[in-house]
């Protein structure tokens, strides 16, 4: 969509795979209210407010099952939905089945995204210097001997596939098309990944020499979202770097951490 239509801007909710976009069709209406379109997917109109897990509607549908889209952005839209096209429309119609021999569709496509840099920060043995140099002797006796990059540590290279397998053909005048679709995306910070098994089938029947036509679309998406803990990435950039990843204790899984007492564990 982005670039295609003139006055619609979307904006990468994050960089974590699938975070979803915010798509601005009208600009900015309201300072409270929603400025989301209504998607509307072959004439079924997703006008809920969310789903755990899921950023928005067009996540729950494969991108390769789709065969056209347009956006109505003038009165057009309220009259046909009314106020719930207050801020514009997406119409997604998905492919079809098409009568004729047998048609079998494979496609896949591997990828890996890494990290572009880090942001510089003391290391161990500056930060001892530092302290040691400057702050009071309560400070001093708190430090570590270990050298840790926390920012290393909790990036990996994320690798991610997308697969897509499609059927399309016709049984006596009945067309047909059934999809197969698995994403699979990690994202730089571990922990974090995403996961979209997804299968719909088109059947196209036509009745009455060709006077009654019949679409039925079936779809199901079983979408596996795993986020990262809230504020990793800041957290790992003012980490203490004196102190190592391990207590040495079974205390939080012999991980090390502060108490509230300022006492290491």
């Amino acid at each position: 969509i982005q670039g295609k239509t003139p006055g619609v801007t979307i904006t990468n909710n994050s960089g974590a795979p699938g975070a979803g976009a915010s798509i601005r069709i009208r600009g900015i209406g309201s300072l409270g209210g929603s400025q989301a379109p209504l998607i509307v997917i072959d004439g079924v109109p997703q006008d809920f407010s969310g789903i755990s897990g899921a950023s928005d509607p067009l996540s729950l549908i494969n991108p390769n099952d789709i065969q056209t889209f347009d956006i109505l952005k003038d009165a057009s839209a309220t009259a046909i939905y009314g106020n719930r096209a207050s801020n514009g429309v997406i119409l997604v119609t998905t492919k079809q089945g098409a009568a004729g021999r047998l048609k079998v569709n494979f496609t896949t496509m591997m990828s890996v995204s890494t990290k572009m840099g880090t942001t510089p920060v003391l290391d161990g043995d500056q930060y001892r210097d530092f302290v040691n140099s400057f702050a009071a002797a309560g400070y001093k006796s708190k430090l570590g001997t270990a050298n840790t990059n926390w920012q290393d540590l909790i990036y990996q290279e994320a690798w991610g596939t997308d697969n897509n397998l499609s059927f399309t053909g016709g049984i006596k005048g009945l067309p047909y098309r059934l999809s197969i679709g698995y994403n699979d995306q990690n994202g730089i910070v571990k922990t974090n990944s995403f996961k979209r098994t997804s299968v719909g089938l088109n059947l196209n029947p036509k009745f009455f020499d060709n006077h009654l036509a019949v679409n039925v679309n079936l779809k199901g998406t079983f979408n596996d979202n795993r986020f990262p803990a809230s504020g990793v990435i800041g957290s790992a950039t003012y980490f203490d770097p004196t102190q190592s990843v391990y207590s040495g204790n079974s205390n939080y899984g012999g991980y090390y951490e502060w108490l509230l007492n300022n006492t290491l564990n």
